[in-house]
């Protein structure tokens, strides 16, 4: 039986990955130097894609 945290905490994991790329997209477009913040992008991709992944078990 899948339980409500694991739905909880995959959608916070989806809100926390968009939250982040959303500066970096802003201050990519405003012209920044974002080439040290990659890694940071890199992360933020993953944790969407894991509360996506999350959010999809737990509807299986």
């Amino acid at each position: 039986m899948k339980s409500k945290w694991q739905l909880f905490a995959s959608i916070f994991q989806l809100i926390v990955g968009l939250v982040a790329i959303t500066p970096f997209v802003i201050l990519a477009f405003s012209g920044e130097n974002m080439t040290r913040w990659i890694v940071t992008l890199i992360l933020s991709i993953a944790f969407v894609v894991l509360g996506i992944i999350g959010i999809i078990d737990y509807k299986k």
